[in-house]
Parts: C-alpha cells; sequence; structure tokens
C-alpha cells in the first residue's frame, strides 16, 4: 500500500496519458474506462484516508483523493464531449 500512496501522482498522469492515447486512437469504451477507474482509484484513496490513517498523513492521502476525484470528473466531460462529437461526425458522414 506504501507504494501506491508515495506514487499516486504518479499514477495519476499514467491514467491520464492512457485516457489520451485511448482518444487519438479513437476508442471511446478504452476512454470512458479509463476515467472511470480514475474516479475510483480516487475514491479509494479518500475511503481509504478517512477508514485506516490519522492525522497530518490522513489529509494528505484525502487531498490527493480529491484531485484524483477531480480530475476524473474532467475526464469524464472530455470523453462526453469526445462521444458526442464522434457521434455527430458519423451522423452527418
Amino acid at each position: 500500500m506504501s507504494f501506491i500512496l508515495n506514487n499516486c501522482l504518479g499514477i495519476g498522469v499514467i491514467f491520464s496519458l492512457i485516457f489520451f492515447a485511448s482518444i487519438v486512437i479513437e476508442k471511446k469504451i478504452i476512454s470512458l474506462l479509463v476515467s472511470l477507474i480514475t474516479l475510483l482509484f480516487g475514491l479509494f484513496l479518500t475511503f481509504y484516508a478517512a477508514n485506516k490513517m490519522n492525522g497530518f498523513e490522513a489529509i494528505d492521502v484525502y487531498v490527493k483523493g480529491l484531485i484524483f476525484i477531480g480530475e476524473a470528473l474532467i475526464l469524464l466531460v472530455v470523453t462526453s464531449i469526445f462521444i458526442v462529437t464522434q457521434e455527430s461526425k458519423k451522423k452527418t458522414g
């Protein structure tokens, strides 16, 4: 668990890179799954900090979890915009 807590911001960067790579190759389902996995990871960090930790360490993990939740919500908005534009192109083209 310490590996995940020490490297969780790097994990977030990897999730974002996978997300944008899936948009480039036009895979709608993969981009949606990556954004949902990012949301679940943020919720996991938040709940883990609330239940298992005390003090300033808990605050650090809790804030990182909230950052992940915010990132996931932004990725979900980008995914929905991507899907809408792809479907409108498909419909008009």
